[in-house]
């Protein structure tokens, strides 16, 4: 199996390193979501508005940061704030451009230019007109219309012209590199090398950032290899991919290698062109960008057969197309999304236009039906008043008399019912002194009821927080303890693997002295013996875990010392290793590593003398089938096999390993057996009672 190990390790530390700088972005939108909580001046909201979505489209979250910035407009235009309405404007036509959305881009910068005017803001209206630059690029480039790329080298120039008046270093740089691109697409590579150089060069006095100048390395890398300059190219594209690999950026990774995989691939170095294609293949999974990651694999297709890969070369081609169909679907779905809302936009406003006049006909009936209906109810209602007044006046005499007679009869009944009431409350004042009485004796039975208890619970409790300092002194004296003998073994395991890797060196030196081959290979072997012995130990001090061995950390490690002992490399060879239990008792994983040890030292040496392919597949698992046996050790190559009579013979005693390893499965309380399957495959099975309980 074929390992570039170190572009691997770097591919996952780059994929990690944006893991993180995502979760550090979302723990700054989180923190300016609470900032809107409370009351803030409107300039203050909107710019907080527009951080908040211009965060989220950096995570390509549009829908986000298009919901934001919808709420930061009415706010812009409640302040009159012109310049946060132009950022406004702005930043929702980068996002649509984005999304693909060119002519609605297009509409939004042309406001950002209006408003940005209202305030002399200059240096603002120079990024737009960049802005404006790469869009009619992308139009140009998307329709195949140079007149679109044309206007878009007329809007780069302006930004140019304008910057290079206000001093705005920065901005220059990004023009410069851009109006190069814009060069290229029509074809005067070696301008575009000039405005590529004079953005490398210093402007005032500042040079040029590491951000730009991977962008211009990369860029001069892919316009000397167009003119078939691979060398120069690569000594650009090698620059640009150190500074890439500093800032993790995925999207220039991709076109870094990429463009390092044409230029070894146009200097005939099929190697390194495979290499750089497949760092590029790893980090497209990652990419959104459809259109980059089809480059990706049409510049695939190409490196693959001219290496004589014909397969990876048209599963490539078939991968590229696929995504340039999908592409040419999308946009004639937008297309036709943008043409089937103008339509309806435009039927919307012609059937409001007829509601409307529909409307103002029907209220202007129904205005004059309510006027004469208004005239008629006022006639009825002052009739109405006028007869209701006469009937409420003669009704207030009889209403006075009534609540006189009324008034005179309430009154006598109220003081005789006062008298009552007088009397009742007396009794119950003579009955509530005789229960507060009672009441304050049984008070006084109570509290010293409660006195006494409490006199016991403190004496219970002073007992108590005695026992609990004893108990806490002990627990501190028993904690020391364990940790002292935690320390203790840790460094017996270390002795241990010291003194086992000096016999391993005395058993070295001791070989290097001998002349008999076969005495050589005998200290050897018992060499790596010690040595199996020595990487347990070894992973029991590194370990919290003293007295339980990680089996697959320790085989791999075992196998890969083997494999380099005997001259094996990773690229040619093929190592198969499952291991279902992840830890095991050190008097188990001592015997079974011995084992393994024995019976990998075998195939290393027998197995693979005219082997082209060579593997070894070693399995540790639990054996669900055997009642009598729950874990299950086999160890299988692919040579030519062993002959199972012969070992099972008269003679099989002879050989030093094979009695060592059915020595160590007797002491296993296993059983072990030897096949001839593809190759020679050892069984092993043994009890699990001899399993860690950690």
């Amino acid at each position: 199996m074929k390992l570039h190990l170190p572009s691997v390790g770097r591919l996952i530390l780059i994929l990690l390193t944006i893991g993180s700088a995502t979760m550090a972005q979302q723990r700054k939108i989180d923190s300016l979501k609470t900032v809107l909580v409370h009351r803030l001046p409107d300039t203050t909201r909107a710019n907080t508005y527009y951080d908040i979505a211009n965060l989220f489209y950096k995570q390509n979250q549009s829908d986000s940061a298009l919901s934001y910035l919808k709420r930061m407009q009415p706010v812009c235009l409640r302040a009159h704030y012109w310049i946060g309405l132009g950022d406004y404007n702005r930043l929702s036509g980068v996002i649509l451009v984005h999304q693909g959305l060119f002519e609605d881009a297009l509409t939004f910068y042309q406001k950002s230019l209006a408003e940005y005017s209202k305030v002399n803001a200059s240096k603002a209206v120079a990024t737009v007109y960049h802005n404006m630059g790469l869009l009619y690029k992308m139009i140009g480039q998307n329709q195949g219309v140079l007149a679109y790329s044309r206007q878009g080298l007329d809007y780069m120039q302006k930004a140019i012209a304008l910057n290079e008046r206000l001093g705005a270093v920065q901005s220059l740089r990004s023009n410069y590199i851009n109006i190069g691109i814009l060069y290229e697409d029509f074809g005067d590579y070696k301008l575009a090398r000039n405005y590529f150089y004079k953005a490398l060069a210093p402007i005032g006095q500042t040079e040029v950032t590491s951000e730009d100048a991977r962008i211009l390395y990369n860029n001069l890398g892919k316009n000397y290899t167009v003119e078939g300059q691979y060398q120069k190219a690569i000594t650009y594209l090698e620059k640009a991919l150190a500074i890439n690999l500093a800032v993790r950026k995925v999207s220039s990774l991709i076109h870094n290698y990429r463009n390092l995989a044409t230029a070894y691939n146009g200097l005939k170095q099929p190697d390194k062109a495979i290499q750089y294609t497949e760092n590029a293949l790893t980090l497209s999974k990652q990419s959104k960008d459809a259109s980059l990651v089809s480059t990706v694999y049409a510049t695939a297709a190409t490196v693959y057969a001219d290496a004589g890969q014909y397969d990876k070369a048209y599963a490539s081609l078939v991968r590229n197309k696929r995504i340039d169909d999908s592409l040419m679907t999308i946009a004639k779905t937008r297309t036709i999304s943008q043409l089937e809302g103008k339509y309806a936009t435009q039927q919307t406003q012609a059937l409001a236009t007829i509601k409307a006049n529909l409307e103002l006909a029907r209220t202007q009936t129904i205005a004059r039906m309510e006027a004469k209906k208004a005239n008629q109810i006022a006639t009825i209602q002052s009739e109405e008043k006028r007869r209701v007044a006469q009937i409420r006046a003669m009704a207030d005499i009889e209403k006075t008399r009534a609540v006189a007679e009324l008034q005179t009869k309430y009154d006598t009944q109220k003081k005789v019912h006062r008298i009552a009431e007088l009397d009742q409350y007396n009794r119950q004042r003579t009955r509530q002194i005789q229960y507060m009485t009672g009441g304050l004796g049984a008070l006084l039975l109570l509290l010293s009821a409660l006195v006494g208890q409490y006199t016991i619970i403190r004496r219970t409790n002073r007992r108590l927080s005695i026992q609990n300092e004893i108990i806490t002194v002990n627990s501190q004296q028993l904690m020391s303890q364990s940790d002292q003998l935690r320390t203790l073994m840790k460094e017996l395991h270390h002795r241990v693997k010291n003194n086992l890797a000096i016999v391993s060196s005395l058993l070295k030196l001791q070989s290097s002295r001998l002349d008999d081959e076969k005495a050589i290979q005998a200290v050897r072997v018992g060499q790596q013996r010690v040595e199996a012995m020595s990487l347990i130990h070894q992973r029991l001090y590194q370990t919290d875990q003293l007295t339980a061995v990680n089996m697959a950390e320790y085989l791999t490690d075992l196998a890969y010392s083997l494999m380099r002992a005997y001259g094996y490399q990773h690229d040619k060879f093929t190592l198969q290793l499952n291991v279902d239990l992840p830890e095991l008792d050190v008097d188990v994983a001592i015997p079974l590593g011995l084992i393994v040890n024995e019976l990998v030292t075998n195939a290393f040496k027998y197995a693979y003398s005219n082997n082209p392919c060579p593997l070894l597949r070693i399995n540790l698992y639990r054996n669900k089938n055997n009642l009598n046996a729950n874990m299950m050790l086999e160890v299988q190559d692919n040579g030519p096999g062993i002959d199972v009579r012969e070992w099972q013979g008269p003679n099989k005693s002879k050989s030093f390993g094979k009695r060592l390893i059915m020595s160590l499965s007797e002491q296993l309380d296993g059983q072990g057996e030897w096949l001839k399957q593809n190759g020679t495959l050892f069984r092993l099975s043994f009890q699990n009672t001899r399993l860690s309980t950690a």
